[in-house]
């Protein structure tokens, strides 16, 4: 009992430190019992959808897809593809995702390199596309039974695209031009899971990227967090939160927005 609470409350508070201090999570860095598994691959479906009926059928999909391939070297390889969807009948609210490729160490050395490279759009902010290419030195902090925090400092390069759609009429230029821009960007995370029991965990990972020009202060901050709550042996329940911080944009739309999603995660 006194071990339990005790590692209830040390996840509690690791998990404080990283929203205060510090994503995308990857389901490899869960503190599950699947860890062990020496399958060459894992594969994973998230998936969540609601639909209303109001003047014309809203329909809200968010769906994510991962596999990963293990190799002998105790690396591993993971191809990721998410997509967030909002219709309103045949109107397009929202359609943003990434498409991403990302080779790194199996948490199996205290100092190792990981290389990745992504592709990403928001159409509803007016992001037509971005397009990164990177890699990071990660540096495992602490891996124990049933909780991890690793860190990771690197550079990558940025190159994007973005319209107006996203702006408010207020602030709209009279000629809006479509506007590009490339740059290398520091890059810092921390990331940090833990399994409560057998049934519950959370993982979280927090971005700190900065533009390695004259404008070094303008911080973009990401943040993303899963709750998973085992219903079976393949299926979770989960609870995902993310948000982004951006002073830094191209153009004059909000610094921060956040979403919050409920779903189904299959694992095979």
């Amino acid at each position: 009992m006194g071990k339990a609470f005790f590692k209830i409350h040390y996840c509690a508070f690791l998990f404080l430190i990283s929203l205060s201090t510090t994503a995308q999570v990857l389901s490899i860095d869960r503190e599950i019992q699947s860890d062990s598994i020496k399958n060459k691959w894992l594969h994973s479906v998230d998936f969540s959808l609601s639909s209303d009926k109001l003047k014309k059928n809203l329909l809200d999909v968010n769906s994510r897809i991962e596999t990963t391939r293990f190799f002998t070297n105790d690396y591993v390889l993971v191809g990721s593809v998410n997509n967030e969807l909002t219709l309103n009948g045949n109107d397009v609210l929202q359609n943003e995702g990434y498409v991403q490729l990302r080779y790194r160490d199996n948490d199996k050395r205290q100092w190792s390199d990981e290389s990745y490279v992504q592709y990403q759009w928001n159409d509803a902010l007016g992001m037509e596309f971005r397009q990164v290419l990177g890699s990071n030195l990660r540096i495992r902090i602490f891996d124990r039974k049933a909780i991890d925090l690793y860190s990771g400092i690197g550079v990558f390069y940025e190159k994007e695209r973005w319209n107006w759609s996203g702006v408010d009429d207020l602030v709209l230029a009279a000629n809006p031009n479509i506007l590009n821009r490339d740059l290398y960007r520091l890059n810092h995370y921390w990331k940090f899971a833990c399994a409560l029991n057998d049934n519950l965990d959370i993982s979280a990972v927090s971005y700190f990227q900065f533009p390695l020009n004259g404008d070094f202060t303008n911080l973009r901050w990401y943040w993303d967090l899963k709750t998973n709550l085992k219903i079976s042996k393949k299926t979770s329940f989960v609870i995902h939160y993310d948000h982004t911080y951006d002073n830094y944009r191209l153009v004059p739309i909000a610094k921060y927005y956040y979403s919050i999603d409920f779903g189904v995660q299959v694992k095979w």
